[in-house]
């Protein structure tokens, strides 16, 4: 019987009940080697199963939890039996998202195609209802998996967030992977000598080349989510209704409501502040910086210079 992952106490008690419902008379060894522990922790978290139940928690409301030598039977637990159904964005989200990854690595996983069609008779959507249709992604996606495959580096011209202007990268590509509905390329950046993470709709022009990869792919690859750290920049802004779709961009600290109109003040970090400042200028007046000064005067240097490029008609 193979193990599941080790979890946290609560998330395996959770997890326990309708593993057990489906084996009444289960021997705790064999359920603590399922569940990577100990038969002690097993027998401790089904003591206190015996005091969980539905709400109200009276007489007939509580779990049965009989332990007879080795063996174990859990009764009057059926409404944990099958398994909680998503909400329909979740499922919905589920389903995109596999759909995407079939795209792109549907070769490699050849049961990924069954998989989908389970879901979909599942959630009752029929084939071709929903799609992905922003393919943009995706084919950047494959060319950078075929790179892989065939051990080459890439250049592509990227315009990272502390860069004014794209930039041509040459890199020895890892990983690409889905995060967060986004693609990314895990890889190390040639010039610069270092790791990177690229934001494959942020990439132009991939290519490979016929210049072998050197570097060796590490074993844990950096998540391409960004996390503030300590010395990362504090900002405080001002966000309108209309512009509120900026927030999805960026990691919150706290927010607060100002007014009566919807409008938000919102405190962040951020390690990029050229990007942030290109973000602000994106939501065309819906957004503001109060704090600091230094990062105010960056969003009025680039609008003017928008300004004047617009004006002595040299918008490139």
């Amino acid at each position: 019987m193979k193990p599941v992952a080790s979890q946290p106490d609560v998330v395996r008690m959770l997890t326990l009940i309708p593993w057990l419902l489906e084996r009444p008379g289960a021997n705790l060894e064999d359920t603590a080697r399922s569940f990577a522990t100990d038969v002690a922790t097993i027998r401790r978290e089904l003591e206190h199963l015996d005091y969980c139940g539905l709400p109200g928690l009276g007489g007939g409301a509580l779990f049965d939890v009989t332990v007879i030598g080795d063996h174990v039977t859990v009764r009057m637990a059926d409404e944990l039996r099958y398994p909680m159904r998503p909400t329909p964005l979740e499922a919905l989200r589920l389903l995109l998202t596999a759909v995407a990854v079939e795209r792109v690595a549907g070769e490699e996983i050849p049961a990924l195609g069954s998989a989908i069609a389970k879901l979909r008779s599942g959630l009752g959507v029929p084939d071709g209802i929903v799609d992905v249709i922003d393919g943009g992604p995706d084919e950047k996606a494959v060319v950078a998996r075929g790179a892989i495959a065939e051990g080459v580096c890439l250049t592509f011209l990227y315009r990272g967030r502390q860069d004014e202007v794209p930039v041509l990268r040459h890199v020895e590509p890892w990983a690409v992977e889905l995060s967060e509905g986004a693609w990314y390329l895990h890889g190390r950046d040639v010039d610069a000598g270092e790791p990177r993470i690229f934001r494959l709709d942020r990439a132009m022009d991939l290519e490979p080349t016929d210049v072998a990869i050197t570097s060796a792919r590490p074993d844990v690859l950096a998540s391409p989510v960004y996390r503030p750290q300590e010395d990362d920049l504090e900002v405080e802004m001002t966000v309108k209704p209309g512009a509120q779709w900026l927030l999805d961009a960026v990691q919150v600290d706290s927010s607060e409501p100002l007014g009566t109109d919807g409008s938000v003040r919102v405190r962040l970090r951020t390690g990029s502040p050229e990007w942030l400042a290109r973000l602000v200028l994106m939501a065309g007046g819906g957004a503001e910086v109060v704090q600091p000064i230094e990062l105010r005067e960056r969003v009025w240097s680039r609008a003017l210079d928008a300004l004047a490029r617009l004006t002595s008609g040299d918008a490139g």
